[in-house]
């Protein structure tokens, strides 16, 4: 008795940002990643400065699934939001966490953290530390952070 196997059809990361970036941004996103595994198992991650809402996730979804055969490609398809413990991936994420407090890895393994000022090719943190000598006063100071030197940041979320 002959062996069948059946092959599929890997789909390409460029191939899923071409068809679903277009759609993110008609909903006023952005795309943060798209990541695809050799078993076609793909996970589209976008956000919007308003936040995501399933529908969102669920529009952008049928979008994409129009656009490739499920019987050719065999692949499995997951829409979400970038996550709030999950690092910054694309500049628009700094833009929309503004005034928010963030943790900062550095090349050089130190951290910092503070609120996003600005960004453009350089972070700028405001800083709090407590003055030298006093246990109870502080001193804020803003931290200018060139992109280059920055390894990984993510937004402290508190529950307070």
């Amino acid at each position: 008795m002959p062996l069948l196997f059946l092959h599929s059809i890997v789909i390409e990361k460029q191939e899923i940002i071409k068809v679903a970036e277009p759609k993110i941004k008609e909903l006023d996103g952005f795309l943060v990643d798209v990541k695809v595994n050799t078993a076609n198992v793909i996970t589209v991650f976008f956000d919007r400065m308003e936040g995501v809402q399933i529908e969102h996730c669920l529009e952008i979804s049928k979008y994409v699934e129009e656009h490739f055969d499920r019987e050719v490609e065999d692949y499995e398809l997951t829409v979400c939001s970038a996550g709030l413990d999950n690092a910054f991936m694309v500049d628009e994420q700094y833009q929309k966490y503004i005034g928010k407090e963030v943790g900062v890895l550095l090349t050089n393994g130190k951290r910092k953290t503070g609120l996003i000022i600005s960004c453009d090719k350089t972070l700028i943190l405001e800083v709090v530390k407590k003055k030298k000598g006093s246990r109870k006063e502080y001193i804020t100071e803003q931290v200018n952070i060139p992109k280059a030197e920055i390894k990984e940041t993510k937004l402290k979320v508190n529950f307070k």
